[in-house]
Order: C-alpha cells, then structure tokens, then sequence
C-alpha cells in the first residue's frame, strides 16, 4: 500500500541530509546553462524551443541528448561553472557528501582535450569546496561504447591524478552489446594504480552484466543493478559481501522506462534481502528531478517510515569510498541533523517511540 498523501514522512525524508554516489556531472547541468554554452560555442540545438530539448524516449534517445550536452561544453571555464552550479543545487538538496561521475569521452570525440575537461572540472571543485557545505569527490567514467584501449588510457591518466579528487573508475553508457570483460585490462589498471572501481550494470541488460563486473573486473559497487533481482543467488552473494548498488528510481522509470512507476521497482525487495542499497537522482539535470525527489518518492512508494529513511542516508555513507575518519564525522553530523529535524517536526528521537 502506497503511503498517503497525509503521511508526514516523504516530506520530512526530502529535509534528511544526503550522501550521493551515482550523479553524472554532464547530466546535473542545469538546462538554462545549456542552452547559453550553445549558443556561445555555435552548437545548433535540433529543437526550436529549448525546453524541448530534454525529451527523450528510451536509454539510447537519453544518450543522444546527452551528446548534445556534451558537445556545448568546449572550454575548461565551460567545465568549471557545470561543476560549480552542480554542486551548488546538490547543497539545496541537503547533499553533504557526493561522488560524482564525469564521462570525458564524449567531450573528446567533438575535439576537446582530456586536460581541458579535467582542468574546467578541478578549478568547479575547489571554488565549490571553498565556498559550499558539501565534500565532492569525481569517479571518471569510462564509455563503453568505445574501444577498450580508450578506457584503458582514460584509467591511465586517472591514475596520474590526485586520489583526493579522482576516487575512483567506472563505465557507463548502453549495455547492450557491450562484452564487459573486455573492460578487463582497464580495470586492471586501475586495481593496481588504487582506483576504486563500479559499473553500470543490470540496467540496460541482464543480471550476468553484474555478475562479470564483480568477479571478471573486480568492481566494489554496482551502478543501477536492478536487474539483480533476476538472479536470487546473485543478490543473495551482494547481500553477503556488503557491495552497495547505487540506485535511481526516477531515472529507472523516467530514462530506461524499465517501469511505470517507483512502487513497481525492485529496491524494496532487493534491501529486504539485504542488499546495501541506496538512493540517488542519475540526471537531475536532464530528468527535471532530484535526489529529494527520490528520498520522496522511495518514501510514499514504500511506505518507509522515517526510521528507515534515515538509515538508507546512513547507508550512503557506508557505500562512499571517502576515508574511514570523513565517513566517521559524516555519520555523527548526520544523526544529529536527525534529531534536530526531529525535533523541530516534534517527532520522537531517532530509534525511539
């Protein structure tokens, strides 16, 4: 049964201070912004009516749009305030902490320089750290779309940067078709220079995309993973080993269009069966929505009740890949934020009726 309108809890879960592991930096720029690097750099939009230009019908019509996106941002200043305005509308949403995925390949194949786009992305991180109330981290992704040896290279010049700011590897774009063992020497790579490593998998394509990007390339998370829920003993070995997926409701329903509706996805099920499951946005940018949105509509889908909202935020810190003492401090400000919100609502302490 879906959770009333009434219900105070889904309001209340969008005020919860969050932890974001799946954002893609390319798909949480804002339209507007869009719309006038267009402009600035001559890239012709193919809708007369810009608000029209976030409109896709499918996983591959997303990817398409998301290539126009890509193909406006040309210099690093382009990268820069992207960066900067991403994180500045995290914080509206109360995201403390984010781990945040940039996808290069696309900006290279329209001619713009690795160095330029990581340039633009370094100078939006630190004004952002400088000047807001969040810690970002980026997670460089890989296109698998492409030729592994260009993953390969991309793992390389990862690896050559400051793991303070590059955490971690990871792969997006379509599944299908895609053989991801090929991925093997890239993720390899990235093992042995300390990448962390995750992958899209189980969105686009079936449970064994998962299964080969744990034991064939080592991967510590799943990005999406919904798909798991196809293989019972594959859950139950994520379950065991505690390896988060990183999931996006809205983005399942409003970009893979993979379901109708939140209460029809598998999430509740999979964290019924232990799975460290957790709640992100995917696209905000692109999909009009945010991470609010999903803490509110996993709520209402759910009939979660705040203790357990609480405990999915406290989730996403044991899923980041910040160190042991930045997750420490983030659990203790995060139960406090717990009680204050708490109290100001006059519901009782956190774990108590």
């Amino acid at each position: 049964m879906l959770g009333s309108m009434s219900d105070p809890v889904p309001a209340l879960a969008r005020s919860l201070p969050k932890v974001e592991l799946h954002c893609h930096l390319e798909g949480s720029a804002r339209p507007a912004t869009i719309v006038e690097l267009a402009k600035k750099n001559g890239v012709a939009l193919p809708v007369d009516d810009p608000t029209e230009l976030f409109h896709f019908d499918d996983l591959n019509s997303f990817l398409a749009v998301y290539g126009i996106i890509c193909q406006s941002l040309v210099t690093a200043d382009d990268f820069r305030r992207i960066t900067y305005e991403a994180l500045e509308d995290a914080v509206a949403d109360r995201v403390r902490y984010r781990e945040m995925f940039f996808s290069p390949s696309f900006a290279m194949a329209y001619g713009v320089a690795l160095e330029t786009v990581w340039d633009g992305i370094r100078a939006g991180l630190a004004e952002a750290h400088a000047d807001l109330d969040v810690r970002c981290r980026m997670v460089l992704d890989v296109d698998k779309g492409g030729a592994p040896s260009a993953a390969t290279d991309l793992v390389a010049f990862a690896a050559q940067q400051d793991r303070d700011l590059i955490v971690g590897i990871g792969g997006d774009s379509t599944e299908r078709g895609v053989d991801h063992s090929t991925f093997l020497p890239a993720y390899e790579l990235a093992a042995r220079q300390g990448l962390r490593r995750t992958m899209h998998a189980g969105e686009d394509g079936p449970a064994e995309n998962i299964a080969i990007s744990l034991d064939v390339l080592g991967c510590e998370r799943i990005d999406h993973g919904v798909r798991l829920i196809d293989d019972p003993e594959l859950m139950a070995r994520v379950a065991e080993a505690r390896i988060p997926l990183t999931v996006c409701p809205l983005s399942n329903v409003l970009i893979a269009r993979m379901i109708d509706d939140v209460a029809e996805h598998p999430f509740a099920r999979q964290r019924e069966a232990g799975v460290l499951v957790t709640v992100n946005s995917d696209d905000p940018g692109m999909t009009g929505t945010t991470i609010s949105d999903d803490y509110e509509h996993v709520a209402r889908a759910f009939s979660y009740d705040l203790d357990t909202m609480e405990q999915l935020a406290l989730d996403g810190i044991e899923a980041c890949w910040a160190p042991d003492d930045e997750k420490a401090a983030l659990r203790t400000r995060f139960l406090a934020e717990f009680d204050a919100g708490r109290a100001d609502a006059d519901m009782a302490v956190r774990g108590m009726s």
